[in-house]
């Protein structure tokens, strides 16, 4: 669909993690994740 928006992949930083089933604090790990902005059309018409 053109005009609606981009999708961008941004970099997750590992962090600290806590189990809630224990408690205990776990190693996280990085990854990537998906953003997406919407363009200036699509806010108008939303």
């Amino acid at each position: 669909m053109p005009s609606f928006g981009t999708f961008t992949v941004r970099a997750i930083k590992a962090q600290p993690r806590i189990n809630p089933a224990t408690g205990a604090p776990v190693a996280g790990r990085a990854g990537r994740t998906v953003r997406f902005k919407a363009s200036p059309l699509l806010k108008t018409l939303v």
